[in-house]
């Protein structure tokens, strides 16, 4: 599969390597929109692997990837789980949602060990509602339990929130 308009990922262990470096590359030289969820590193429980995503944080950046972080704060405050009692903050979920159509839900990060050494599976599907509910969800998660991270005007890394939050 391949993305003609958007792409919106989430993944909470990301590392994409100069293979996935340059994907991000080619779809921001397409001028498609891609938006990708991860975890912060106050919400991983894997802070390694948090050591290896920030190394390419930067060049995400460059590339035109909107970037989101969980946080842990954020997610507590706003009681999104309700009955279900608190959370870690923690994202887990690895999904992808293509041109708002083809929905991608499966054990994989984005990250060279689930490539080369876990056994992993997922399934692809077809289904613009499906799309939909899971662009919602990943919405209200930007909005209401994570920080943008952008760059300044001098290169510097920002990690600002959707609301008044500060």
């Amino acid at each position: 599969w391949s993305a003609e308009r958007e792409l919106v990922i989430t993944s909470p262990y990301l590392i994409p390597g100069p293979l996935g470096i340059t994907a991000f590359e080619a779809l921001g030289q397409r001028k498609e929109q891609t938006v990708v969820l991860t975890n912060s590193l106050a919400a991983t429980d894997e802070p390694l692997v948090h050591t290896g995503y920030a190394r390419y944080r930067t060049q995400l950046l460059e590339s035109g990837v909107d970037l989101y972080e969980i946080s842990p704060e954020r997610t507590r405050r706003t009681k999104r789980l309700g009955m279900f009692g608190s959370s870690y903050g923690r994202l887990h979920a690895k999904t992808a949602v293509v041109d708002a159509h083809t929905v991608f839900i499966g054990s994989m990060n984005l990250d060279p060990r689930s490539d080369t050494q876990n056994t992993e599976l997922g399934i692809f599907v077809d289904s613009p509602q499906l799309a939909r509910e899971l662009l919602r969800i990943v919405h209200i998660s930007k909005l209401q339990s994570a920080y943008r991270v952008r760059l300044d005007d001098q290169g510097r890394l920002q990690w600002l929130s959707m609301d008044e939050d500060k």
